[in-house]
Formats: C-alpha cells, structure tokens, sequence
C-alpha cells in the first residue's frame, strides 16, 4: 500500500521503508515497524501488504534536538556581528527588546522543527506564556526556564521564577507538547556563583534536568580567571557587574562539579574545555556535552572537543541552537554537516548523536529509543535519493537525503499529510 490521501494519518499502525536503521545495529532492508498503542510492538522484514509504504526512504529513531532557542524563530537569518561575542549578546538583547513577546516566535520555531522531522526539542524558554505556544501534535519538548541573574537583589526573584516552573503541573499554563521541565542558569558571565549553586541545588532536589551555556567563548575564560576583559565591560554597560561576584581564579570546572547531584545536566558548546574538564565529563555520563556544530563553525571556534571526549567515552549530543547563529533548526543539517567535515566519524556514531543520545542527555532514556519493541514509536523518515544497489548506511548520508516524515508516539506529527502527498 502506497502512502497516500489521509493514510497519513488514519493508517499508521505499521510502516514499511526501504531500510530501517537505528544506532549499533546493521540496517534492515525492507523493514517494518508495527505500532500499537503509541509503542513499537515489533520489527522485521517480512512482507506486509497492509502497511503504509514509506517507498525509497530510511526509518530512523526520532531525533532529538539537545539545544534550541525558539524565541529567535522570527529571525530569517542569523544576527550580526558575530564578533566580537559580546557585540552578538548585544545584538540578542536588542532584538528581544524590539518586540512586545517572542511566544508567536516559539510557535514559530516549534513547527519549524516538526517540519525538520525532529520528534523531541529541548528549548530554552525566557518567557513563561510561551509555555503554551508547542504545537501539541507537534515535537516533544524539555522547556528549560532560562535564569539570568548577575546581581544580589535578584536573587530571590530568580529563585521563585525557578521553582514555580518545575513545581508547575504539566497542565498549568502550557502545552501537552511540553514532557519535561528543566532550568537554565544561563552562562557564567550572566548568573552569579551563589545564585548559581543554589539554582543546581533547587534542580537536584526537583530531579530536574539542568541546561548551562560554558566554555563557550575565549572572553568567558578571561572573566572566569581574571575578572576582566569584554565581557566584563559589557556587563558594565548592562549595569549588571558587581565586583562581589568576580571570582578570579576560577575556570569551567568549577562550574561542572556542582552538576555532579542533577539527574541530568547538559552543557552546551563547550568549545573551550581544557583535558580536565573534558575527562570530569567523560566519568560522570549524566552529563552531556551539546554540540552545535554549524554554530561553532559561524564564530570561527577552533577544533571542538567533542571526538575527544567520545574517544574517552562520554556523552555527547546535538542540537541546532538558534537562528540568532544558525540559518535554520535542521538538525539533520547538523548531521549531514558532520558527515562531510569528518568523514572518519562512523556513520552509525553520527545518528546516534543525533537520536539515542539525544533521548539520554534529556533524562528520555528510561526506554529503549532505538528502534526496539517495547520502545515509544517515535520516528524519522528520511527520503533517499535515487540509487539503484547500494547499502543502507551509504543510501541515508548520500548527498539528497532529505526529511520527508516524523511520528511522536505513534501519531505523524502535524502537517505531515499536508506536506507529503
């Protein structure tokens, strides 16, 4: 049966491609995933008449953007300059100010990411009313409350604005979309130390995950040992610099160590970890160094450390972040970008950063996401380009694999009728 008409959507208790593939397994030709009640029931590669025909595409496990910025989503490319950072900052800040509300912009970006074939985004939220802005039959969400704090009257304010979103019930205000909740202390140049340890402490006690941008710039190193430099001067010019708080002498690893008790922490970019951050993170697997590779290419970072740290065993994942940085939330993007600048990277490693590891870093990892039965039936469907004999790894990193589906939970994410006919 071909997929057509409303099948898309009234037919999908059984799929069928051209190959399946998940992480550490060898591809399976003609697979078929069979679905009942939201979950895998089972996978093989018998004939089927009755199930919807992907035709020449791959099935993968869903993937899952570990790092975005929705609210940026009304931006149709990235902000300038990119150099150095803190004129970028300024420029983020000035476009958060040049508007009443960034929640149509969340929406915005939270179909754009269905529409990329992501089924589970981790957003970074500044506004509690974007809260209900997800697309319920759209991706999953992790929604991570961003907290900026540098001064000591803030502090308690920041505090409250933490605990009443991880306190809040999953229908208080918000989306269906939303599965988890999470917090961000955003930077270190943006959250004081002492409001910082106690944001990780409050997530610790919630088991809630936590989100915190680190070594992500030359300039954070120089504010972190030395309590100077251009992010010193632009938190000056914010107002926001309080000697008190400038605790030279330290560096990224001081900012780690208190993730040590959070069920789940992500650190995003990380361009900068020296050999000891890096294997405090390879030890401790609950940690997740986020990479957002087309980002770091933007701001000209050099080598990023993530193969490092995969060759010592630790985790790492993917994400898009915003289109602050980035053309768009393709997180296949990021992929396929790999994929062409390290082609000694296994392509099987790659899709994981992309899906299974994703799943893990966001506390999703309760149930087997690969592809397995018993595991929640959510997919991505990526169209292959025409090739008569060729193998599946090679079929779904060709040049012209493109997304052409995603499903949540066994349900094709909104839209997917519309666009796929």
């Amino acid at each position: 049966m071909s997929a057509t008409d409303d099948e898309w959507t009234d037919r999908s208790g059984r799929v069928r491609a051209r190959w399946l593939i998940s992480p550490g397994r060898e591809p399976l030709a003609g697979g078929v995933v069979e679905i009942v009640g939201g979950r895998i029931a089972a996978v093989h590669a018998r004939p089927d008449p009755c199930a919807l025909d992907l035709g020449n595409a791959c099935i993968i496990p869903g993937l899952v953007n570990a790092h975005a910025h929705l609210e940026f989503s009304d931006l149709a490319e990235p902000l300038e300059p990119l150099q150095p950072f803190s004129a970028w900052i300024g420029s983020v800040v000035a476009h958060r100010r040049a508007r009443a509300s960034g929640t149509a912009a969340v929406g915005r970006g939270h179909a754009e990411c269905a529409a990329h074939g992501t089924t589970c985004v981790a957003d970074i939220l500044t506004d509690d009313a974007a809260l209900a802005a997800y697309d319920p039959d759209g991706s999953a969400v992790v929604a991570f409350r961003e907290i900026i704090g540098r001064l000591p009257e803030q502090s308690a304010d920041r505090l409250e604005t933490a605990r009443r979103h991880l306190a809040a019930s999953p229908d208080a205000g918000g989306s269906p979309a939303v599965i988890r909740r999470g917090i961000s202390p955003h930077a270190p140049y943006s959250v004081a130390p002492e409001l910082y340890g106690e944001l990780i402490a409050l997530a610790a006690a919630a088991k809630a995950p936590v989100a915190v941008h680190l070594a992500e710039t030359p300039a954070e190193l120089e504010l972190l040992h030395d309590g100077r430099g251009d992010l010193v001067e632009m938190l000056r010019r914010f107002g926001l610099w309080n000697e008190a708080n400038a605790i030279r002498g330290s560096k990224p690893l001081d900012w780690l160590r208190p993730l040590e008790n959070v069920p789940c922490g992500l650190v995003i970019h990380g361009n900068y970890l020296d050999a000891e951050e890096i294997e405090f993170l390879a030890e401790r697997p609950h940690l997740t160094l986020v990479y957002c590779p087309r980002t770091h290419t933007a701001f000209g970072h050099p080598r990023h450390p993530w193969r490092e740290l995969l060759a010592r065993g630790g985790s790492v994942a993917l994400g898009t972040d915003s289109r602050a940085s980035n053309p768009d939330l393709n997180l296949w993007g990021e992929v396929q970008f790999l994929r062409q600048r390290f082609p000694d990277v296994p392509p099987s490693v790659l899709l994981e950063l992309a899906t299974t590891a994703g799943a893990r870093a966001l506390g999703l990892d309760e149930e087997d996401r690969g592809l397995s039965p018993g595991g929640p039936a959510d997919l991505t469907v990526i169209s292959l380009p025409d090739a008569a004999r060729v193998d599946g790894w090679s079929a779904l990193f060709a040049p012209g694999a493109t997304i052409k589906a995603a499903m949540r939970g066994g349900r094709w994410l909104s839209g997917v009728a519309r666009a796929l006919r």
